[in-house]
């Protein structure tokens, strides 16, 4: 089985590599990176192709894809991998018309696509898990000492909290400027890290940046992923994060959620950030039954085999020839002429 994965923004590179991991480990074929975009600055974690006519002799099976677009000129099933758990952005449930598959991370998604699918008849829907969990499963549970020996590598200091501060980045939705001053206060009170979205604007960043110090950490990782398992607590706010926290049962602060703002203490103004962080260290199994029943509905699986069952519903529908059986996908001419040109560029 040859597979294509198509990255246009640098954050899906750990949304992606645990399926290439497990089609290694598997024996279970090969795998390309195709990066377009912002991604295109960044060096993908295996193999390359450069160019339309590099991919369409490769022919790929399949073409993974945590964003909204793919070529339609390629060849391969069309699968959609989300690059988020969380539906609370504006449109994320809006067909694009490019996908055969969509793999949905849990009950709640796979309800809304199922049901989306009946109605427009073009593409299928299997319930996997989202990939980048797969590597949570191990620290989840992991012992107090060892979690003091993860901080102690970080710089932190063990025998105290960890704060994990991770917003989004669309202008609309971040609270990064508005908790700058607030969180500036308090960065000698607590130890910090700080991971910021790769497309959270650069001025913000900066800002952050020239406060830091050794209680205070700029996260350079792509993957927020090592940083969850060293954190006591996160503050976000729309973030995708939060979900993906979950995992861990630690306590979540948030800035204006849209959704489920019952999963962890929701602020609605900067001044109440001090007394919610105060909480939640006091309190951190406030939350917790609210933060099961979310996990259970978004992403219940903790297994680490999302990629698998990925792998395996891809070569099942591809067997079954099942996409034949589908109906015509809208032709959205001028969508497709812009990604040619994306590729192309």
């Amino acid at each position: 089985m040859k597979y294509l994965f198509f990255v246009t923004k640098p954050y899906s590179f750990p949304i992606l590599e645990p399926i290439q991991d497990t089609v290694n480990t598997l024996n279970a074929g090969l795998v390309y990176w195709y990066t377009a975009s912002s991604a295109r600055d960044y060096q993908p974690p295996g193999p390359q192709l450069f160019t339309s006519a590099e991919v369409i002799e490769y022919d790929p099976d399949a073409i993974l894809v945590p964003g909204n677009i793919v070529p339609h000129i390629w060849p391969g099933l069309k699968v959609q991998i989300f690059h988020g758990i969380d539906d609370e952005p504006k449109g994320f449930y809006r067909i694009t018309g490019f996908f055969d598959l969509y793999c949905t991370p849990g009950p709640d998604m796979t309800t809304r696509f199922k049901q989306l699918a009946q109605l427009k008849g073009h593409f299928l829907v299997e319930e996997t898990g989202w990939p980048k969990l797969d590597p949570i499963g191990p620290m989840v549970n992991i012992s107090d000492t060892k979690k003091r020996k993860l901080k102690k590598i970080y710089g932190l200091d063990s025998n105290q909290p960890v704060i994990l501060y991770a917003p989004t980045f669309p202008p609309k939705y971040t609270s990064a400027p508005d908790l700058f001053l607030t969180i500036k206060g308090l960065k000698n009170r607590f130890q910090w890290l700080i991971k910021f979205h790769p497309l959270m604007n650069r001025e913000v960043q900066q800002r952050y940046q020239k406060i830091s110090n050794s209680n205070f950490i700029i996260c350079k990782d792509l993957n927020i992923i090592n940083y969850m398992s060293v954190a006591d607590l996160l503050i976000t706010d729309t973030s995708s994060v939060a979900y993906e926290f979950l995992a861990f049962n630690r306590p979540i602060i948030t800035y204006r959620a849209i959704a489920r703002q019952d999963k962890g203490i929701n602020i609605i103004a900067a001044e109440e950030l001090i007394g919610a962080i105060d909480r939640a260290i006091a309190e951190p199994q406030e939350f917790s039954e609210n933060r099961a029943k979310y996990r259970n509905q978004i992403h219940p699986y903790s297994d680490g085999k999302s990629s698998q069952r990925i792998i395996n519903s891809i070569q099942k529908i591809i067997e079954s020839n099942s996409i034949q059986q589908l109906k015509p996908k809208p032709k959205n001419w001028i969508r497709k002429r812009q990604i040619r040109k994306l590729i192309e560029a």
